[in-house]
């Protein structure tokens, strides 16, 4: 006789995981980029005050 299971887990939020990704994710794109070193690191900042604005 077989016997089915049915596993699930439960969604976890781990803000912080969240925050590294979308930097992680925001500083390859900027890097891919064309500009200037000093643009380079003003969009990173720009977008990294954002993303902590809307935690």
């Amino acid at each position: 006789m077989k016997k089915r299971v049915r596993l699930q887990t439960a969604p976890q939020i781990n803000t912080a995981t969240n925050l590294w990704l979308q930097h992680l994710i925001s500083r390859v794109v900027v890097e891919q980029l064309q500009l200037p070193p000093r643009l380079k690191a003003k969009l990173l900042y720009e977008t990294l005050s954002k993303q902590e604005r809307s935690e």
